[in-house]
C-alpha cells in the first residue's frame, strides 16, 4: 500500500511539474504559441511606433521606448505585374524586427502626393480599368477605387497579403492610407464619381482587409471628404475595424471642428475599435494640414492631444530630423509613463476577441 501511495504521489508530482513547465513555455513564447492555438486571437500591442515612411530598416531604427515601426509599402512594389506578387521586403523587415523583439505595422500605400508619382501597378492604368488613376492637384496619380474593377484588384492584394502574413507574430497591424481624394471629381474619370459611390468603395476595402487579417489589427485612415467621415466611422464601429488618421494637428480648424471635423468621431469609438494616428513630417512644423501657418507644435502637446482628446491606442511618430529626437527625449524622460502603451489607451477594444499581448 505504501509503495502504491508513493507511486501515485510521484505520478501526481510529475503531472504538476509538466503542467508548470508547459505554462512557463506558454508565457515565454507569448503570442507565438497563442497564434497557433487560438484562431480568434488578435495581436494587441498598443503604444508608440516610429513611422519611417519607406526607408530601409537597419540597427539605427531599433529605437528605445518604441514598440516597433510603421512602414509604407506601395501597391506597385507589392504587385509589379497582375497577379504576380513580391512580398520580399515585408518578409525581410519582419525577420529583422522580430530578431529585435519589435513589431511591424504595414501601411499599404496606394496614394502619393509627389509630382509625377504613381504607386499603382502599370496595368491599372490600362483600358481594362478605365484608365484606373486620377491626377491630383499635386500632379501625382492615385487609384480610382470607385471603379469596381480597380477596387477588386486592390482587395485581391489584401487577400494575398493576409494569406502570407496574418499569422506572423511580429506583424501588429495593417493600415489603409487616408480617405482624402484631392482632385476634380467632375471631369477626370471614366467612372462617374459620387460621394456615396466613393464611400462604398472605401468600405469595400475596409471589409476586404478585415477578412484577410482576422488575427491582426486593421485600420482605415479617415480625414476627408467631409460627407464620408461619419459613414466610415459608423462602418468601422459596426465591423470592428480600426479608425485613424494620417496627421495629428491639435489646432487644425477643420479637423477639430466640433460639428463637422473628424476628430470629434474618435472619443465615441474609444474602447470599441482600435484608434491610431500618424505624426507626419509636416505635423511638427505646421498648425494645420495645407491650411495653417508655419509654427512648431511641441511634441508633448501632440502626445497629450492624441492621448486626451483622441483617446489613441497607437501613435506613429514621423522620424523628421530635429523633431523625432524630441519625441525620443520625451519618451525617455523619467516622468513619462513607463507602461508598455506609453501612457496611451492600453485596453483592448471590445471588437477584438481574445487579444494576444506581451510585455514588449
Amino acid at each position: 500500500m505504501t509503495t502504491t501511495r508513493h507511486f501515485a504521489v510521484s505520478c501526481l508530482t510529475i503531472l504538476i511539474l509538466c503542467a508548470l513547465s508547459l505554462r512557463a513555455a506558454e508565457i515565454q513564447t507569448g503570442e507565438k504559441l497563442a497564434a497557433t492555438t487560438n484562431s480568434q486571437a488578435v495581436k494587441w500591442h498598443p503604444g508608440h511606433y516610429a513611422f519611417v515612411q519607406s526607408s530601409p530598416l537597419g540597427e539605427e531604427q531599433i529605437y528605445k521606448n518604441f514598440r516597433g515601426i510603421e512602414k509604407m509599402y506601395t501597391w506597385r512594389a507589392l504587385e509589379p505585374q497582375k497577379d504576380h506578387y513580391d512580398f520580399t521586403a515585408i518578409r525581410s523587415d519582419l525577420a529583422f524586427l522580430g530578431k529585435h523583439d519589435r513589431r511591424l505595422i504595414i501601411q499599404i500605400q496606394t496614394k502619393t502626393f509627389g509630382a509625377g508619382q504613381n504607386y499603382c501597378p502599370d496595368y491599372i492604368s490600362g483600358p481594362d480599368y478605365g484608365g484606373g488613376v486620377y491626377k491630383t492637384r499635386w500632379s501625382s496619380f492615385n487609384p480610382v477605387i470607385w471603379n469596381e474593377r480597380v477596387n477588386e484588384r486592390l482587395n485581391a492584394l489584401y487577400t494575398q497579403l493576409g494569406k502570407e502574413f496574418d499569422r506572423e507574430p511580429f506583424l501588429e497591424a495593417v493600415v489603409i492610407p487616408e480617405s482624402a481624394t484631392t482632385f476634380d471629381v467632375a471631369t477626370q474619370t471614366a467612372i462617374a464619381y459620387t460621394p456615396e459611390k466613393y464611400t462604398r468603395s472605401v468600405e469595400s476595402g475596409m471589409q476586404a482587409l478585415k477578412a484577410a487579417f482576422p488575427s491582426t489589427v486593421v485600420m482605415q485612415y479617415v480625414n476627408m471628404p467631409p460627407e464620408s467621415i461619419q459613414p466610415l466611422a459608423d462602418y468601422a464601429k459596426a465591423r470592428g475595424i480600426g479608425f485613424g488618421g494620417p496627421d495629428i494637428y491639435p489646432h487644425d480648424p477643420l479637423l477639430t471642428n466640433p460639428q463637422h471635423g473628424v476628430y470629434r468621431l474618435y472619443p465615441p469609438l474609444s474602447g470599441l475599435v482600435p484608434l491610431g494616428a500618424a505624426v507626419q513630417q509636416n505635423d511638427y512644423t505646421q498648425t494645420a494640414a495645407f491650411r495653417g501657418t508655419p509654427g512648431e507644435t511641441p511634441v508633448k502637446e501632440i502626445y497629450e492631444f492624441g492621448r486626451d482628446k483622441l483617446h489613441l491606442n497607437y501613435i506613429f511618430w514621423g522620424t523628421r530630423r530635429g523633431y523625432f529626437e524630441k519625441v525620443e527625449a520625451m519618451l525617455a524622460d523619467p516622468s513619462f509613463p513607463k507602461d508598455p502603451a506609453g501612457g496611451l489607451e492600453p485596453r483592448c477594444p471590445q471588437s477584438l476577441a481574445n487579444p494576444m499581448t506581451s510585455r514588449n
